[in-house]
């Protein structure tokens, strides 16, 4: 794969000369750093970079198949025929023996996996069984859908039915012992047990789980705003709440509340066609410009608001200024999703203005001397098991100053830590809002150059906290920029499109590429399973279903390259050789192997369009282009 990629691009440099028109269409990297150089709009290209390195910065891609002439069908055709007979010789690489041919022993090893965990599906959707039973759902239900094996179908219903029996009978589950006096919105107390209930509904059609679905749908729009948003948390007559966040007629963007509920609003009406579900929606674009919490030509937006857009606090970590982790997760994604809709190019604009605030920062953070104090930092209390996955990422602090001159860490007393020294000017403005007593990265640096030992308690996890979890999450913002730019709206919405059913040339088309992924030797090898062996990161390596976990952030928090230790993702490929090679051979037909677009995708979600699990939430309804909205 590296040779005619290698060959291609100095081809390309010979053919132009090596002029600077030719410089300019790649990103460059910093080789003082190690960063790029720039990832402003104006940069941003996903041109001569790798596969590991586009999916990184942009996520996965949307791989379309154009119709064939006869000369190109029959040339396909014996394409595929040779890459099966390739396959067949591949698969006896492992002993030599047929039957010990490397795709079976995978789906061997995964069956019996999932044999044994039909056996000890956790009773009752509770406490930390709630999370196990929704995962477990979702793995039992894909297995069916590519293994046919029904027991799997059973097995995902037991664990459907069980989330069922607690549903409440407004339509929400509980919240603790609240009962039903008061909803979480957050969390995916509502939002993540509706898609189960879908899910199950799109293999049965059983009545009973669209009318759990519908009436979760039904609960949650009962506490959308009159803006647009939800809160994280909904209090009906006589309830109250042990917790922080922002209640009736508030809108959060914490935890999901906001962008989850929205989903489902789509979702609902595309299964319904009842507009009711998106009446409000459209209200969110000039909203989200109002809550806008920048100053000049800073965006930026914070976690909690009252309903007018005055931003609030709830947690110790969550105050009055505008953070990082809500463009990447939240607003980012919300703008994308308006603007498709509606073709409103202000709420692009807006998200451009986002992006580059969050670039300047990113810029500033990577300035030698900073760089070279995070690098003191980590050298001496980040070399530990602790820490490995907590260092800071440039660009991405907690949050930052309304006039972005200054960001840090927000994660006790409703305060910031700034990261660099305060000005007058900064103390004047910001002053209720800032730690006075915490040191900054050159302070830090300095004691950890003298190997002290930090101040305050867990300080390394307050001053990376956020990079740690948002990694790469601004994947999906960066996303739609580079589809914008290459055109507009237009590019946005098939990069977000997907058919429901391949005709019979894309069909052939993608059975090409699952072979090639097939006989790819890295992914191959990632896909063995070792058994019992104590470095075993495969299927067998795993007590119950974390691994469908691992996909959710499988691009944005590197689980696609980490393939060892405890975070490993191999697990995946294992199920990716599975499907491909059923895929390859014509086992998974056109109709099931084209599952419609990404539509609503979670930030952390942009998997690739031939991805064995991708948008699952959103293939419980398959439709090729979910931004058909009428939204005002």
């Amino acid at each position: 794969m590296k040779l005619p990629y290698a060959f291609s691009l100095l081809f390309t440099l010979f053919a132009f000369g090596f002029n600077d028109s030719v410089a300019d269409q790649f990103l460059e990297i910093d080789n003082k750093t190690g960063h790029y150089k720039s990832l402003s709009y104006e940069a941003i290209t996903d041109q001569g970079l790798s596969w590991q390195d586009r999916a990184k910065l942009f996520g996965g891609e949307t791989v379309y198949y154009e119709d064939l002439n006869n000369e190109q069908r029959t040339e396909k055709e014996n394409e595929l025929k040779e890459l099966l007979r390739r396959i067949s010789v591949a698969e006896l690489m492992l002993t030599g023996k047929p039957e010990h041919n490397l795709t079976s022993r995978v789906e061997s090893a995964v069956r019996l996996w999932l044999d044994k965990q039909i056996e000890i599906i956790p009773e009752s959707y509770e406490g930390g069984n709630a999370g196990e039973l929704r995962n477990a759902a979702v793995g039992f239900f894909r297995a069916f859908e590519i293994l046919g094996d029904k027991k799997y179908l059973d097995a995902g219903l037991i664990c459907t039915d069980r989330i069922l029996e607690k549903q409440l009978s407004r339509g929400h589950w509980s919240y603790g012992d609240q009962g039903g006096k008061m909803m979480r919105v957050q969390d995916g107390f509502v939002t993540r047990p509706f898609w189960i209930m879908l899910y199950a509904h799109k293999l049965t059609k059983e009545k009973k789980y669209f009318e759990s679905a519908r009436r979760a749908a039904d609960v949650l729009l009962s506490a959308q705003s009159d803006a647009g948003g939800w809160p994280d948390q909904w209090l009906f007559p006589g309830g109250s709440t042990p917790s922080s966040g922002v209640r009736n007629g508030s809108i959060s963007f914490n935890d999901g509340a906001t962008n989850a509920s929205f989903q489902i609003m789509v979702m609902m009406y595309h299964l319904t066609k009842d507009r009711k579900y998106v009446a409000k929606l459209g209200k969110l674009g000039p909203w989200l410009a109002k809550a806008n919490l920048g100053e000049g030509n800073v965006v930026g937006w914070g976690q909690q608001y009252h309903g007018d857009g005055r931003p609030t606090r709830a947690r110790q970590y969550e105050i009055e200024l505008p953070y990082t982790r809500v463009t990447a997760w939240h607003v980012g994604p919300l703008l994308t999703w308006l603007y498709m809709m509606s073709g409103e190019e202000s709420h692009i604009d807006l998200l451009k203005g986002a992006y580059a605030t969050l670039e300047r920062i990113r810029l500033r953070d990577l300035e030698p001397q900073n760089m070279a104090d995070w690098d003191a930092i980590h050298e001496v209390w980040m070399d530990a098991p602790s820490y490995p996955r907590l260092k800071y990422r440039p660009g991405l602090p907690d949050a930052f100053f309304p006039d972005g001159s200054n960001w840090g860490c927000v994660q006790i007393n409703y305060k910031m830590i700034p990261y660099w020294p305060v000005t007058p000017e900064q103390r004047s403005k910001y002053g209720q809002f800032m730690h006075s007593h915490r040191p900054g990265v050159s302070e830090m640096a300095k004691l950890a150059r003298s190997y002290q030992i930090p101040p305050g308690r867990n300080n390394v996890y307050l001053y990376s906290h956020t990079s740690s979890k948002v990694v790469n999450a601004l994947l999906g913002v960066r996303r739609s920029l580079l589809e914008y730019k290459r055109g507009g709206r237009k590019a946005m919405l098939k990069y977000h499109s997907y058919p429901t059913k391949f005709t019979a040339d894309q069909y052939l088309q993608s059975r090409i590429d699952a072979a090639k992924r097939v006989l790819d030797y890295d992914r191959r090898s990632l896909a063995v399973d070792w058994g019992d062996r104590p470095f075993n990161n495969g299927i067998s390596g795993w007590k119950n279903f974390g691994w469908v976990g691992r996909k959710e952030t499988w691009y944005a928090r590197n689980g696609a390259f980490q393939t060892s230790g405890p975070w490993s993702g191999t697990v995946w490929y294992q199920w990716q050789l599975i499907y491909d090679k059923k895929l390859a051979l014509g086992e998974i037909d056109a109709n099931a192997s084209a599952r419609g677009g990404r539509g609503l995708a979670n930030a952390a979600n942009h998997l690739d369009s031939w991805d064995v699990l991708g948008s699952w939430r959103m293939a419980c309804h398959e439709i090729e282009n979910y931004f058909d909205v009428p939204i005002k």
